[in-house]
C-alpha cells in the first residue's frame, strides 16, 4: 500500500519561544509529501517574525484570537492530505511518531483516529515522568478493559528502527469517554474524512478537544498505541485553554449535555451511567458555587445532583457571604 501522507496542525498563542521546538519536531517526524500548518491565534508576541525562518517549509496561517477550539478547526480546513494530526506547540514529538500512527492507519482501515502515551518533561527543572497517560486520565483500570484486548504492533507492520514492540488496543472508546477524556491530543493522528465528527467545539472555554473525540468516537473505532510518541513540557507560559473549577463543571456539564445527553440510543442502554457522571458535576459546581459564596445558585445545583455531602447543603443554606467565610476559614485552618 501507498502511505498516505500527513497534515500536521499545530496551533499556536503567545509562544515565540517555544514554537520553533515543536516545529523542528514535526519536522524531524515528516515524510515526503507532508505538511506542517501553524495556526497563529492571534500572537501578539512576534511569533510571526520567529517563524520566518521556517518559511517554505511550513504553511503559516494567521488568526484572530478565538481559542483553540477555532485554531485548531481552522487547521483542518487548510489541511489537504488524507491524515490529520495534531502537535501542541508547547510540545514535541518522537521522531517515528508519525511512522507508527501512518502504518497502523494504513494497514486497519477500520481505525478511524488513534492516539498514544505520552512523557512529561518539566522544563523548569528537567525532570521527567514516563508513561503519563493513566496519571492523566486517573482511569486505574487497563486499556484491556478499557478499549479492548491488545495485539502487537510487530503483527500490523514493521517496527521504527530502536523501537520495541508494544501492544495496540482497537475498539469503541466512546462509552468510556463519559466519565473521562482518554486522548491527549497532541497524540492524536485522524482521518480528514471523519467529516462532522473532525471539529472541535468554538463555544466552550476548554474541553473542546473531550468534546471533539468523543464525537469521532461515536463515529468509528479508536486505536490506543501502548507507547509513548511525545513529549509534554510542563512551563510557565500561556495557555490556549485554563478555567477555574466553577468553569470547569459549567463546561463539562454542558459538553456531556449535548454529546451523550443528546444520543436517545446511548441514552436507553446507558441512561443511568450518564445520570450518574452528570450528577458528579452538577456536586462539583455545587461546591464551587458554595467556594464564590453564591449559595442560592449552590442549592440548585445540589437538587440537580440528586443529593450530596451534609457539608454542602448546611452552607448552602446560609447566606453567601458567611459561607465563603467559613471555607476561607478552613482552607487556612488546613494549612496552618
Amino acid at each position: 500500500m501507498d502511505d498516505p501522507a500527513v497534515s500536521v496542525v499545530i496551533p499556536t498563542y503567545n509562544r515565540a519561544r517555544l514554537v520553533c521546538r515543536a516545529i523542528d519536531s514535526a519536522l524531524a517526524a515528516t515524510a515526503t509529501g507532508d505538511e506542517i500548518i501553524v495556526v497563529d491565534d492571534g500572537s501578539t508576541d512576534g511569533t510571526e517574525a520567529a517563524l520566518a525562518a521556517y518559511r517554505g517549509r511550513i504553511r503559516y496561517v494567521k488568526a484572530d484570537h478565538r481559542g483553540a477550539g477555532v485554531a485548531r478547526n481552522r487547521g483542518v480546513s487548510e489541511a489537504r492530505s488524507p491524515l490529520i494530526a495534531f502537535l501542541d506547540s508547547d510540545d514535541e514529538w518522537m521522531s517515528d511518531k508519525l511512522a507508527l500512527q501512518r502504518t497502523l492507519m494504513t494497514r486497519r482501515p477500520d481505525v478511524l483516529f488513534s492516539f498514544s502515551d505520552f512523557a512529561v518533561r518539566e522544563d523548569t527543572d528537567g525532570s521527567e515522568h514516563r508513561f503519563y497517560l493513566s496519571r492523566w486520565h486517573k482511569d486505574a483500570r487497563s486499556w484491556g478493559e478499557i478499549l479492548g484486548p491488545g495485539t502487537p504492533f510487530s503483527t500490523i507492520g514493521p517496527l521504527p528502527a530502536g523501537r520495541d514492540d508494544f501492544p495496540v488496543h482497537v475498539g469503541d472508546l466512546y462509552p468510556a469517554m463519559l466519565n473521562t477524556c482518554y486522548v491527549a491530543t497532541f497524540t492524536v493522528m485522524v482521518r480528514r474524512d471523519a467529516g462532522a465528527a473532525l471539529r472541535f467545539a468554538e463555544d466552550l472555554p476548554l474541553y473542546e478537544d473531550w468534546e471533539c473525540f468523543a464525537r469521532l468516537a461515536r463515529a468509528g473505532r479508536g486505536a490506543y498505541l501502548a507507547c509513548e510518541t511525545a513529549w509534554n513540557h510542563g512551563h510557565a507560559g500561556p495557555r490556549l485553554i485554563g478555567a477555574d473549577a466553577l468553569t470547569a463543571a459549567s463546561t463539562c456539564i454542558a459538553m456531556l449535555s449535548r454529546i451523550w445527553g443528546a444520543d436517545a440510543p446511548f441514552l436507553a442502554t446507558s441512561g443511568e451511567q450518564y445520570r450518574r457522571v452528570l450528577a458528579r458535576q452538577h456536586l462539583l459546581r455545587a461546591r464551587a458555587l458554595i467556594q464564590a459564596g453564591r449559595t442560592s445558585e449552590a442549592r440548585q445545583e445540589l437538587q440537580r445532583a440528586g443529593g450530596g455531602p451534609f457539608a454542602y447543603h448546611a452552607l448552602a443554606g446560609l447566606p453567601g457571604p458567611v459561607a465563603r467565610g467559613i471555607v476561607t476559614l478552613g482552607r487556612a485552618l488546613t494549612r496552618g
